[in-house]
């Protein structure tokens, strides 16, 4: 079992990407659980996850490596001893740091066989988040295992390059990923990290 985890920015296309990823690895034949992080009161990203038949479970009035990390620990738990998934897949909200989220997995004595972490990074806006919150953007992606790089459907090749640039700036050796999630394409290339990591 792997426990994978999307970190990204509100907006950056976490929830398409995660539906994505858990439906292509369904009909692979992979029991997948999805774990959602929402700050709010009406858990919109469960609602959509589920309409897509899967199942998620939710964590909200708070964030997971934050005020909730205890219910986190007990969710994995929770959901390795009743559903017995080959992936456990976690959106947690747009200001957690992967570092943290690995280890509330593993304090929390589920016995995966490893996180994944994919950075999912918005081409179209890429430009500005470096510019506003860099050090924080780059602690997400000097925390993933893959960069993501998602929305270059509606972005030039200029802007594509200029992000590669900026993220391998940060992380020269992470690799990284061009994806449409809203269009599916590239997906597969993350799909297959995963399946070579299970």
């Amino acid at each position: 079992m792997i426990v994978c985890q999307l970190a990204g920015f509100l907006g950056s296309g976490k929830t398409t990407l995660l539906v994505r990823l858990g439906t292509t690895l369904g009909r692979a034949g992979r029991k997948v659980a999805i774990i959602v992080n929402e700050v709010g009161e009406v858990g919109v990203d469960g609602a959509v996850i589920e309409s897509n038949g899967l199942k998620s479970m939710e964590l909200t009035e708070g964030c997971i490596c934050c005020s909730l990390s205890g219910s986190l620990q007990n969710t994995l738990r929770q959901v390795t001893r009743e559903f017995e998934p080959d992936v456990i897949m976690i959106e947690p909200t747009g200001l957690a740091l992967p570092s943290k989220i690995k280890q509330i997995v593993r304090t929390s004595m589920i016995g995966e066989d490893r996180t994944f972490t994919i950075c999912l990074i918005d081409a179209f806006r890429a430009s500005k988040l470096f510019a506003e919150a860099g050090a924080f953007v780059s602690r997400q992606v000097d925390g993933a295992d893959v960069v993501a790089v998602n929305k270059v459907d509606i972005v030039s090749p200029d802007v594509r390059n200029e992000v590669e640039n900026t993220i391998r700036s940060i992380s020269p050796s992470t690799p990284i990923v061009f994806i449409s999630a809203r269009e599916g394409s590239g997906i597969d290339e993350l799909v297959k990290m995963l399946e070579e990591a299970l």
